[in-house]
């Protein structure tokens, strides 16, 4: 038996819950519950900033670009303990519209491989990290935003985009 360390704990906790969230909105909206995932993103990274910002005075900058944004919640994420350093992500600038994001060592990555291993394609997938990120986009940046998985793969993480709608 592996023991579990108080600071893994955390991440089993938040695994746990993010894995109901996506089964449960998968119960009630099928193969595609993109819009109910997106608004549970909205709320938890809301709650998030709001969090860091009357806790722990870690205030997020609001910002003009979809590229700043998510830069500018990394940033505040790494800060925040949500993220080891900026290096879990790659991003790259299509145009102002659109910023194509590749996730490393996602802590995430078991729930979305058990759905693939379920007969889902990429396209189906949620994924926390880049729905989170498109949710701070509209937050800093007040820019609406959808969002897109293209790839995933459990040891070399997952990409996607943001665009504006």
């Amino acid at each position: 038996m592996k023991e579990l360390k108080k600071e893994e704990a955390g991440w089993v906790l938040a695994l746990t819950w993010l894995s109901a969230l996506e089964e449960t909105a998968r119960d009630f909206h099928g193969e595609r519950p993109l819009a109910f995932c997106e608004r549970a993103y909205d709320h938890a990274t809301d709650q998030f900033l709001k969090t860091l910002e009357n806790e722990y005075g870690i205030t997020a900058k609001n910002m003009t670009s979809i590229r700043d944004a998510v830069e500018e919640y990394i940033r505040t994420g790494v800060i925040g303990g949500l993220f080891q350093d900026s290096s879990q992500f790659e991003l790259r600038e299509v145009n102002p519209n659109r910023l194509e994001i590749k996730v490393h060592a996602c802590p995430y990555r078991k729930s979305c491989e058990s759905l693939m291993h379920g007969g889902l394609s990429p396209k189906d997938l949620t994924c926390a990290r880049i729905g989170c990120f498109r949710s701070a986009v509209h937050l800093l940046a007040d820019i609406d935003c959808s969002y897109e998985v293209t790839e995933f793969n459990p040891e070399q993480g997952c990409s996607g985009y943001i665009e504006r709608r």
